[in-house]
């Protein structure tokens, strides 16, 4: 825990992993990209570290298998904490004062050796992320399975059309059923989709330097694609928990939706309304009525959104169901 929120750890000393992962917002940023510790900005969204622990690949491209694997990622990531090397990472830790930590949970001299000195870290990191205090499992749905609480009726409505699988079909990939061993519904099946999401004009990332995005606004997120090397999964990302959604806008891998009724929206309607003569933020798509096209044409689901036939009501009726996922939740 101490590790995660000192900002010592990147290169300029001033941001923490808490920063791209901050608590109070979700464990994520509230920001449409994130920023790196020289201004840098990264292509995608900061995904929540809510519930990681039970997760079966790690970032929105599932790059890495475990979740010590993706503590090790942001240290030395040019865009994120920038860091040139990993005894980099070790020396900041050794003249911490928390650095006799280390030796009480791993052994003496447990900082000497640069390489095992950085497995401890991640491994570390790794440990804080699978606590409890990651996974409240305390939302009003959760209290409501117990039978502690109450929804309202259009929660209720919205509960209904989140599972039937001829109008919302959200369960379908956003698991709401306790696991076999009575595990709390963990509201990913953790697969991968192209969506159709849009490009986010606002994006930095486009006009970021040529040395980190050489493409300029070329750019085009192969997403599950570009990390397995395979066109057939390119524009897909990882299925995210809704657990805490209102509070971890924007949405989708790119940030594109600021709103999470837009997101729900773009679900029931995305094949249904105009094409957009180009790339528009959420809030100008909505008033013209259209969608721009997606980022990636190919391996879009069509199976399973984009002509829901949902009413605005029952659009609101999903987002106050969602809403019901927010952990704290006091009757």
């Amino acid at each position: 825990r101490i590790l995660f929120f000192d900002p010592i750890l990147s290169q300029n000393n001033d941001m923490s992993c808490a920063t791209c992962h901050n608590p109070n917002l979700g464990f994520g940023d509230g920001m449409q990209q994130a920023i790196g510790a020289n201004g840098t900005v990264l292509p995608r969204n900061t995904m929540t570290l809510w519930n990681v622990t039970y997760n079966t690949n790690f970032f929105w491209d599932g790059r890495a298998a475990t979740l010590e694997e993706q503590a090790k990622g942001p240290f030395l990531n040019p865009l994120e904490m920038a860091n040139p090397d990993r005894r980099a990472v070790v020396e900041k830790v050794r003249r911490a004062a928390y650095a006799g930590m280390f030796d009480k949970a791993y052994g003496k001299d447990a900082l000497k050796e640069v390489d095992p000195a950085y497995e401890r870290i991640a491994a570390a990191l790794a440990a804080f992320e699978r606590g409890p205090e990651l996974q409240p499992f305390s939302s009003k749905y959760d209290a409501w399975l117990a039978g502690r609480a109450k929804l309202t009726k259009q929660e209720l409505r919205g509960l209904k059309l989140y599972e039937d699988e001829k109008k919302g079909n959200c369960a379908a990939c956003h698991t709401n059923q306790r696991g076999p061993k009575g595990e709390p519904p963990l509201f990913t099946d953790f697969t991968y989709d192209n969506l159709g999401v849009p490009r986010n004009p606002a994006n930095p990332f486009y006009g970021q330097d040529k040395a980190h995005n050489p493409d300029g606004r070329r750019f085009v997120d192969r997403g599950l694609g570009a990390a397995v090397n395979k066109p057939a999964e390119d524009g897909k990302f990882k299925v995210p928990t809704l657990r805490n959604i209102a509070r971890t806008a924007p949405y989708m891998h790119n940030g594109y939706f600021t709103t999470l009724r837009g997101a729900v929206a773009f679900y029931n309607d995305r094949d249904v309304r105009q094409r957009c003569p180009k790339d528009l933020p959420e809030a100008e798509a909505n008033r013209r009525k259209c969608w721009p096209a997606p980022e990636v044409a190919a391996n879009i689901n069509t199976d399973e959104l984009g002509r829901l036939g949902l009413g605005e009501r029952e659009v609101d009726d999903i987002v106050a169901f969602l809403r019901t996922l927010d952990d704290g939740y006091k009757p």
